[in-house]
């Protein structure tokens, strides 16, 4: 296909900006890999954000083309499903398991997850336990957060964030919180 009927098809098909199309249809190879990846998902726009962006920037510090690239189309496309299945967040996608299939390209992106615990942990128990031990950790704070100083869910968070290592769900453990501190 020609760039412009790429073009227009990632605009009004896939509902990408056109800016997004632009920088798809920059290079027939990049525009081919990106149609690699999205027979493996249909998340165009997550999809895309990682070509525009860790791609992009692999890419461009190591000065060579996408034909080099060493991550299988599959393989990113297993990246965005991991983030939209909610098993990891996007920071984890590019700040971890990029560079991890970056060193390990044959690697299975969720075994990756897996090895490295950076499955978020959803389970309510679990997620309850770190609420409560990052409540307990400050009850002066309870009380600013309850007379109005509703900015302090961020330290809850960081702290949540701190016994789980990183690994509890930010939406489950951030309403979680707010339910216990309104209570």
């Amino acid at each position: 296909p020609l760039p412009y009927e790429l073009f227009k098809k990632y605009t009004a098909e896939l509902g990408l900006s056109e800016y997004d199309a632009f920088v798809l249809t920059d290079s027939k190879a990049f525009a081919l890999y990106f149609e690699e990846v999205i027979k493996h998902t249909t998340n165009y726009k997550g999809a895309t954000n990682l070509l525009i962006g860790p791609v992009k920037s692999w890419l461009n510090e190591q000065s060579v083309e996408i034909e080099e690239f060493p991550i299988a189309p599959a393989a990113l496309a297993s990246i965005q499903t991991l983030v939209d299945e909610e098993k990891i967040s996007i920071s984890t996608a590019t700040q971890k398991l990029f560079p991890a299939l970056l060193e390990n390209p044959a690697a299975d992106a969720a075994a990756l997850c897996e090895q490295n615990n950076w499955i978020q942990q959803g389970d309510s128990d679990q997620l309850g336990a770190w609420v409560d031990q990052a409540l307990a950790a400050y009850p002066e704070k309870i009380e600013e957060y309850r007379a109005g100083k509703k900015g302090l869910i961020g330290l809850f968070m960081g702290e949540v964030m701190k016994y789980s290592r990183g690994s509890a769900d930010p939406k489950k453990a951030s309403a979680l919180l707010r339910e216990k501190l309104d209570a």
